[in-house]
């Protein structure tokens, strides 16, 4: 091969079965900054083999009417394309990375130097560096934080190209005993499929990881009668009457009557609520439908809207003659105290559905196995649980059951009586039966 200087008028081009051509002026400012760093070439007779992209470059941005070119003997121009972009090897990504890397190095002072500095001074911005590298600004971005943040087994994959950029970066935020495991499951894929779902794989192993510390957790909670404690008074009474300080539960968890009557003190409960809970702390109220909107108006006063669940039951449905409805289900509501705290909950189902009423301890009483989940769903072993409306007090029960601490009420004092019977009759659950199986069934 030998080098030299033609006239671009006399290369003959001819058919180029690449048509993208890409950023040709990011192409021609890189050439009119740093020169042409590789020749293009031709055959002997000026028929283009490589360098195409080069060519229009040169020609078409810059003027160019002479260009140096590598003369080399070759008669299969289709091959000769095809070998100059395919079997050659690109650049991997953490390559990349240390090139536009060491581009934006030419200056000091970052992507913060002045435009007077910038002007004087061979000076690259994070975007210029990634312009003449030939990749775009996120992808960058994504491989930065996967060089800088990975275990070296994650960044072999991604030079590797068998874990994408914006996965590999998403990985890289975790811990480095999950970056491990996620290794693991892309060295043991087999499908393209299995490789893009990376991402949920790992969000689901460190579901389970969590999962598994809660059961531990529960498991060796103390559970005994003094981290149950029921009261025979108005829920009005209860922070004096059990000695309850401002901003010390978790969570109030209760399930209020839906006549009308009670309508008027659900400001005083929304209070109640909002002074007893932590910040960020977790209301969850069942409500029944009857003038919801009314109520809604009252909490959004004191507290802040989250969502609304159902809870579903098969069998007698209840009949509603005003607006000659027959309803299975009840609203519940989740509210919090200012802003929830995101780490906090876990993965929840909205809608809870359940064989049959339950109703030996109150008539209004809720499935034990629904307010565990619940309990599972937005507290910890050892939070305390407010239940300011006991009735068959399945809110301290399973509280006892999960390790949880609670304090509840009610006006009736037989019905207090008849919850502390239940408490002495109930035992720890086992960690097998766990709310999160029935949200795995409704997922799956």
């Amino acid at each position: 091969m030998q080098i030299t200087t033609v006239a671009i008028d006399d290369i003959q081009i001819g058919q180029r079965h690449r048509q993208a051509l890409g950023d040709i002026d990011g192409l021609a400012q890189s050439i009119a900054d740093d020169g042409l760093l590789q020749p293009i070439g031709i055959t002997p007779d000026y028929r283009l083999v490589f360098g195409f992209r080069r060519l229009v470059a040169c020609r078409d941005s810059l003027g160019w009417t002479q260009i140096p070119a590598v003369v080399i003997s070759i008669e299969n121009l289709t091959k000769a394309e095809w070998i100059e972009n395919t079997i050659r090897k690109n650049l991997t990504a953490s390559e990349m990375v240390a090139i536009t890397d060491a581009l934006r190095s030419f200056y000091r002072g970052g992507d913060r130097c002045s435009e007077q500095y910038r002007n004087n001074v061979m000076a690259v911005t994070k975007r210029q560096a990634c312009e003449i590298a030939g990749w775009k600004l996120d992808k960058y971005d994504d491989a930065k934080k996967v060089v800088e943040q990975a275990i070296p087994e994650l960044v072999q994959l991604m030079d590797e190209e068998r874990v994408s950029l914006h996965a590999a970066a998403q990985l890289a935020n975790e811990p480095k005993s999950i970056q491990r495991e996620a290794v693991k499951r892309l060295e043991q894929a087999t499908t393209a499929a299995e490789r893009r779902a990376i991402v949920r794989t790992v969000r689901r192993i460190k579901n389970a990881k969590k999962l598994a510390a809660r059961r531990r957790a529960e498991l060796n909670a103390p559970k005994s009668s003094d981290s149950v404690r029921l009261y025979h008074c108005q829920f009005q009474q209860l922070r004096k009457v059990a000695s309850l300080k401002p901003n010390s539960a978790q969570c109030v968890l209760t399930d209020i009557p839906y006549d009308g009557e009670f309508l008027n003190q659900i400001g005083e409960l929304a209070r109640f609520a909002a002074d007893l809970l932590v910040e960020g702390g977790v209301f969850v109220c069942y409500v029944g439908q009857h003038r919801l909107n009314e109520k809604l108006r009252i909490f959004d006063e004191f507290l802040t809207y989250q969502w609304m669940g159902t809870s579903r039951w098969v069998g007698q449905a209840n009949e509603m003659h005003t607006v000659k409805v027959v309803s299975n289900s009840t609203p519940f509501l989740i509210y919090t105290k200012g802003e929830r705290s995101k780490d906090e909950w876990t993965k929840w189902l909205d809608t809870l559905e359940f064989d049959q009423k339950e109703k030996d301890y109150h008539p209004w009483q809720k499935p034990l196995a629904e307010i565990e989940c619940l309990l599972r769903y937005f507290t910890k072993p050892g939070d305390l649980v407010i239940d300011p409306c006991g009735g068959g007090f399945t809110t301290a029960v399973a509280c006892l059951r999960l390790g949880r601490r609670c304090v509840s009420c009610d006006i009736e004092k037989a019905f207090v009586v008849r919850g502390l019977e239940r408490l002495m009759e109930n035992e720890p659950v086992h960690a097998e039966q766990d709310a999160d199986l029935i949200l795995a069934e409704a997922v799956a």
